[in-house]
């Protein structure tokens, strides 16, 4: 069996945007509330370390990280600093914005593979967010 292919070149799937499930003219995707789609897993991120610019070009990157509404993709110590991703499939729903901003070419560090079949992911939890104070930045 095939595995399905998805390309995330001029786009990708948003996380809170329902519009292709109540627009579908013949229901191969059905409707589904954005509850819904936050657990719904149309793929799931895979990470090609050798293609990341961390490592080919020794820099600080973290695109795909900032880009991922689950929290599926973390960065995690490398070297020098530098930070490389470590992804969870368990909760990517394989929108693809980490493919879409992945800077690396030509061949992306990560990509979306599609499942056969939608599955459920597992829920995330928000990160907290942590206050930085910057006293007397530049002002």
């Amino acid at each position: 069996m095939m595995q399905p292919t998805v390309s995330f070149e001029k786009g990708f799937c948003n996380f809170d945007c329902t519009v292709c499930s109540d627009v579908c003219p013949n229901g191969a995707i059905p409707p589904l509330t954005v509850e819904q789609k936050h657990l719904t897993q149309m793929g799931y991120v895979v990470f090609i370390e050798e293609n990341c610019i961390v490592l080919t070009d020794g820099t600080s990157c973290g695109a795909c990280s900032e880009h991922c509404p689950t929290q599926a993709i973390a960065m995690v110590p490398y070297k020098d600093g530098l930070t490389l991703p470590h992804v969870n499939t368990e909760i990517c729903v394989g929108c693809g914005g980490c493919e879409y901003v992945c800077p690396a070419r030509p061949f992306r560090a990560v990509y979306i593979e599609g499942n056969p079949v939608q599955k459920e992911a597992k829920p995330f939890k928000e990160s907290e967010e942590h206050k930085v104070e910057i006293d007397d930045f530049g002002f």
